[in-house]
Formats: structure tokens, sequence, C-alpha cells
């Protein structure tokens, strides 16, 4: 058995945790705080057999991984992006660091 904490950005979470929950994973869901940025994060703990450990990786990849979102471009910033005709501007986003335990034991009671 294996325990997978899995911290992601809390714009992730919902989406993450609803569909890790419809392929049958139970999920814990902590509130917590990155060390250098101070930024919000969501801790996931998962607890699943470890023939599942790569369905659970593979779903955190692609709901909370990293990807390119639009965001608005404000203040200095403009210059450097007036070129563009737009004040929108892809930034990378996302991102997920998961650690996988293994587990001696485990009681649900």
């Amino acid at each position: 058995m294996k325990l997978i904490l899995a911290i992601i950005q809390s714009a992730d979470e919902t989406d993450t945790v609803q569909e890790l929950n419809s392929q049958g994973f139970f999920v814990t869901k902590l509130s917590t705080t990155g060390g250098f940025l101070k930024a919000k994060n969501t801790t996931l703990l998962i607890g699943t057999e470890d023939d599942k450990v790569d369905s659970v990786i593979d779903t955190l990849k692609k709901f909370a991984g990293h990807r390119m979102q639009l965001s608005p471009v404000t203040g200095a910033d403009m210059r450097i992006f007036s070129h563009t005709g737009s004040n929108m501007v892809e930034v990378p986003a996302g991102g997920c660091v998961v650690f996988v335990l293994d587990i001696d034991k485990a009681e649900k009671f």
C-alpha cells in the first residue's frame, strides 16, 4: 500500500479532487502554505494500492500539472508586451509536487 502526498495549487483543488473521487480514490485535503513564496496550496493525502499509483499520478499531471494560461498585462509590463496588440499574455501556471510513501499498515474504522 502507498500514501501519496500531492502538493498542488489551491486553484487546481476542486477539479483534481473531483476527478480522483470519480475514479474511486479517497482524498483528504489539507490547506497548506508554501515556504518560499508563501502561496496558498492544498496538500492531498491519497491512500492506494501499489498498482494504482501511476493512475493517481497521471490524474495529478492532467489536472494539477504545469500549463500555460492567459494573464492580464498591467503597469510597466504594458511597454514590453504592447507590440502584441493585446493586454493578455500566456504565463506558466500550475504545478504539483508528489511524494509516494510505503505504508506498512492502514486501517479504516
